[in-house]
């Protein structure tokens, strides 16, 4: 039997793995039709989409978004195990 702490832990572990992934997809331009990628940056676009309102790409053409959610999720991950 799972406990609270486990099924939190693997939903923040999993949520950082699809941010992982989808930075490993940006890399190499992948077909956006395929289903794998839609199901990936479906579920990581809400996560990214607030980072990337605090940092515009603009003229870099480098997206920090993803790292800094990577970052903010361990960091938001740690807090909820503070406080159970």
């Amino acid at each position: 039997m799972f406990s609270i702490y486990g099924i939190i832990n693997l939903a923040f572990e999993i949520i950082n793995l699809l941010i992982m992934i989808r930075i490993v997809l940006s890399w190499l331009a992948p077909n956006s039709r395929n289903e794998f990628v839609s199901i990936v940056y479906s579920i990581t676009e809400p996560i990214l989409r607030p980072f990337r309102v605090l940092i515009p790409i603009g003229y870099s053409r480098i997206d920090l978004s993803p790292i800094l959610a990577y970052f903010a999720l361990k960091l938001l991950r740690n807090l909820v195990f503070y406080l159970l």
